[in-house]
């Protein structure tokens, strides 16, 4: 099943898509967007993606309970602190949009939040993404489908019960162009783990009425040698992956990475440098997938790289692997947001669209998501306050 982005077309009989993730490789600099904007249209990417969210809608600054991201990349920040510094303005968004624009690229974005979904329909966007995090947030995935616009959902960390989950929503609230992007959300993520023999498999099995869906391949891996991260190998994985029928790629990109991983050094920025290529990096993997695409028997140039290759097909494996689990405790889940006292009721925010007094933010240590509207409107059982995750000796149900 086809489906547009802008102008272009997106499927199987169509060349592959290929997304350069921004991100927070900007590192506070809108100069330095503009540069990896240029990159990525100098490297032949058909298209750049953003995130949209702010620290107090994705997180928020509970003060002394605030809870430390722990087992990832980001050990020792709490996420507020960590959004607060990796956040691109929003005020950036049509200038980064016209700048893409310029050099004929789409550009569009993950939104982490209601508001941010608002605010990307406001900006014309041709097309919403789920980020990995996000596919349990279930309001989100309403708001998002309720647009009518084509999306993007990637599945790393997920079980088949919380993508099934999320698909069913999709579809059940408007959505009508959905592509699933194959993901590991290990950061940076391994070639033993990449398991590109699903994405056939998530194409069939999230098929409708109008046939196998688009998938795609959202890319963390890229070091052969993962304990020194010395010797990058980006372009193997999502090349392989076209092997498989993946129609879209998506990767992020950064300028340097010398300087993004000092700055992560100094705690200052280059917070996704150990799985971002380079732009000469994102040039190879697209001259190489664009090989395959010619003819299919393409083969690297080294041993080295085709033994790389081998790694990257895996199996048909659908849960988290070992190096995502992890990545599970980053996850967004219900907290309370306000002081609330015994016997008030609980009222869903949806990223401060209202008065309410708990929402669905970052990390992973209240309720699942899927029970907001269980909850919402049910009296509490005692004095809650705020930043507490909720749980369910807090709620009282009828």
């Amino acid at each position: 099943m086809s489906f547009k982005i802008g102008d272009r077309k997106i499927g199987l009989e169509h060349p592959t898509y290929v997304i350069a993730e921004l991100s927070c490789n900007h590192n506070g600099d809108i100069n330095e967007a503009f540069a990896v904007i240029d990159a990525a249209a100098d490297a032949g990417a058909d298209c750049v993606k953003l995130q949209t969210y702010k620290p107090e809608t994705i997180s928020r600054d509970f003060g002394d309970n605030n809870i430390n991201i722990k087992g990832t990349e980001w050990d020792g920040y709490s996420t507020f602190d960590l959004y607060k510094k990796a956040y691109t303005p929003w005020d950036w968004y049509q200038k980064l949009a016209d700048h893409a624009k310029h050099h004929g690229m789409d550009i569009f974005s993950s939104p982490f939040d209601e508001t941010a979904v608002d605010f990307l329909v406001e900006q014309n966007t041709p097309c919403l993404k789920v980020a990995s995090f996000e596919v349990v947030d279930t309001k989100l995935l309403e708001k998002m489908a309720k647009t009518g616009l084509p999306i993007i959902m990637s599945n790393g960390m997920t079980t088949p019960e919380e993508l099934t989950r999320a698909v069913s929503i999709l579809r059940e609230h408007g959505c009508k162009d959905l592509s699933l992007l194959h993901c590991n959300s290990g950061y940076p993520a391994l070639f033993e783990e990449a398991n590109l023999k699903t994405i056939p498999v998530l194409s069939d099995v999230y098929a409708d009425e109008n046939g196998p869906l688009t998938a795609g391949l959202s890319d963390h891996t890229l070091w052969a040698d993962p304990e020194t991260r010395q010797i990058p190998m980006g372009h193997i994985t999502p090349t392989e992956s076209v092997r498989f029928g993946a129609r879209i790629i998506e990767v992020h990109l950064m300028s340097s990475r010398a300087d993004s991983r000092a700055l992560m050094e100094d705690k200052k920025g280059g917070f996704d440098w150990a799985f971002s290529r380079e732009p000469h990096e994102l040039k190879q993997m697209i001259d190489c997938i664009r090989a395959v695409e010619k003819d299919p028997e393409w083969q690297y140039d080294t041993q080295a790289e085709r033994d790389t290759a081998a790694l990257t097909h895996g199996k048909i494996w659908m849960w988290p692997t070992s190096k995502e689990w992890p990545s599970r405790g980053v996850r967004p889940s219900l907290y309370v947001t306000a002081n609330i006292k015994k016997g008030d009721k609980l009222i869903f925010q949806g990223g401060h669209t209202n008065d309410g007094n708990f929402d669905s933010i970052r990390p992973n240590e209240g309720l699942d998501i899927q029970y907001t509207d269980i909850v919402n409107g049910a009296k509490v059982t005692h004095d809650i306050k705020m930043g507490e995750p909720l749980t369910w000796k807090h709620v009282l149900l009828k």
